[in-house]
């Protein structure tokens, strides 16, 4: 079982930490974050090396590069649970609330993204489920194995 390197035993948060099922798991496969009856927050498949991380959001920041600067450290924090950082991110995907925020938004993102490891990436406007949200990122990185 992969471990969050974020924490010691015992202190990693229910969002980061794995929960195996016997129903459901699939040897290879780890989920983190899988207290939401929907989906996990980030899947790691050992046997392609990939991590895939749900859409994070930050509802309770108060505008968009707040709320992206938010977003982007829970992907860091994410992807370092599942043992690998932003410079093996592949692909991203962000959903805006609204076009008019994508100038502050590329600002946040080219702050955090390894320059020298740029990942493909879309940005495109739609609704969001809490009319708070401004900005959803879902990003699919490698292992750093």
């Amino acid at each position: 079982v992969l471990a969050p390197r974020l924490f010691s035993r015992g202190q990693a948060s229910s969002v980061l930490a794995p929960r195996l099922f016997s129903r459901g798991h699939h040897v290879g496969i780890d989920r983190f974050g899988t207290d939401d009856p929907r989906m996990s927050g980030t899947v790691v498949h050992h046997k392609s090396g990939l991590v895939f991380i749900s859409g994070q959001t930050a509802a309770a920041a108060d505008g968009i590069s707040a709320q992206t600067k938010a977003v982007l450290a829970k992907v860091d924090e994410r992807l370092a649970a599942a043992g690998t950082d932003k410079s093996h991110v592949l692909q991203a995907q962000i959903w805006l609330k609204s076009m008019a925020d994508f100038k502050d938004m590329n600002a946040a993102w080219i702050e955090w993204v390894d320059p020298n490891n740029k990942p493909a990436r879309a940005t495109v406007e739609s609704p969001m489920a809490n009319d708070r949200i401004l900005v959803e990122i879902m990003v699919t990185a490698s292992t750093s194995e």
